[in-house]
């Protein structure tokens, strides 16, 4: 069976017949991008690169939206769910982009003409005469009034002597041409088309590289999966873009030195303002002086990971100082030190001392912007510089 699909305007009437496309017992990918199977022009581009897939299981064509704009149903609100095969069926008309196409299933029907058996030689010239239907009545009556005893005769005589010329019979006595009986067509089962040799080796190289097996997906599956796989790829890079930013964001509030400016200046994860930039770089030769795409992704988790160790190593430092700083103890030392030793050691008089206390510390700015201890920034360099040294013989 053959899926032919044809441009046309949203009713199902042609604009153009030169415009189909005929998948016969194939599937493939519609679009305008250059290497899909039917090519499409859409100076709007609305129409995806690749836009539409179709395949072939069983007998039967399913068609799959794979595009960003989506594939509509004309006549009604349904449209395609992204990434699931919906049935093709006679007359059906998609919306795709600015494009409508319509759907038909053409069924090849071979030609029956008459024909005929002859067992070989030359056909005399009353060979059709039989075929006179008031001749053949009167045969079939002869038949079934002739007695026993005339068709031992018969037999008697049609039997063939040893003696008998078999030559002259072959060439005397001509089989005469019988309407031949109609061959019964047997529906043909068609198995699921299995993908070429050429592509085994691709899906075996892609589950490998994914860690799941794709034994259980036919050929449409497998390319919806292809698909996904692309799309979590996008999602992930632009996350961990997104964490990036929002962690050098974190280090100018804190006024802490960033990880490591070389390789910042190297990644496209931390250079590229986008994904699709990032992605270009990453996926593609690679520009001299860029890290690779391995090590790319490996330094940038191992950057957020860093920064949180030392983060956490950072908070706990400057809590035990803030411990210390507000002590019994620690409090009794600054006043003596600074001569305000209250005359009666009673908790009004600590309370006072405190506040005055507490008052110097605001006003000689050391207590307003900058965290307790003053020294967070500087036990963030040391964690930071201690992890470093860990992954000094690893690359990225």
């Amino acid at each position: 069976m053959q899926l032919v699909f044809e441009e046309c305007d949203v009713d199902g009437v042609n604009l153009a017949p030169s415009a189909r496309k005929i998948f016969n017992g194939t599937g493939g990918v519609i679009g305008r991008g250059a290497g899909c199977d039917w090519v499409i022009p859409d100076p709007s581009r609305l129409l995806s690169s690749h836009h539409g897939l179709v395949a072939y299981r069983e007998g039967r064509y399913f068609l799959t939206d794979i595009s960003s704009n989506g594939i509509g149903v004309a006549g009604s609100t349904e449209r395609l769910c992204k990434g699931q095969a919906r049935l093709i069926s006679e007359g059906d008309v998609y919306q795709l982009g600015p494009l409508a196409i319509r759907a038909r299933l053409v069924v090849p029907v071979p030609p029956r003409g008459e024909q005929w058996d002859v067992a070989g030689g030359t056909i005399p010239d009353d060979a059709f005469l039989a075929l006179d239907p008031i001749h053949s009545l009167d045969l079939e009556h002869q038949h079934q009034t002739r007695s026993q005893d005339l068709e031992a005769l018969d037999e008697s005589v049609d039997a063939a002597g040893p003696w008998a010329d078999q030559s002259t019979a072959n060439r005397d006595h001509l089989a005469i041409p019988r309407r031949a009986e109609a061959v019964q067509e047997t529906p043909q089962i068609h198995s699921v088309t299995m993908p070429p040799p050429a592509s085994e080796a691709f899906w075996a190289q892609f589950a490998a590289a994914l860690g799941i097996g794709l034994d259980t997906l036919d050929r449409s599956g497998r390319e919806a999966l292809a698909i996904k796989a692309a799309r979590l790829l996008r999602m992930g890079v632009e996350g961990l873009q997104q964490s990036l930013r929002t962690c050098e964001e974190l280090k100018g509030e804190l006024n802490l030195s960033p990880v490591d400016t070389v390789l910042k200046s190297r990644n496209p994860l931390k250079d590229c303002v986008d994904a699709d930039a990032a992605l270009a770089m990453l996926l593609g030769a690679g520009d001299l002086g860029r890290l690779p795409a391995e090590q790319a992704i490996n330094q940038a988790h191992r950057d957020l990971q860093t920064h949180q160790v030392a983060l956490l190593a950072a908070c706990r430092s400057a809590i035990r100082n803030t411990h210390s700083a507000f002590a019994p103890g620690h409090l009794l030392m600054c006043f003596e030190y600074q001569d305000k030793r209250p005359r009666f050691s009673s908790d009004g008089g600590h309370w006072r001392a405190y506040q005055r206390h507490y008052q110097r510390l605001i006003e000689t700015d050391q207590g307003s912007d900058r965290l307790p201890g003053g020294d967070f920034a500087k036990v963030y360099e040391e964690q930071v510089r201690l992890i470093s040294t860990l992954h000094v013989g690893f690359p990225g």
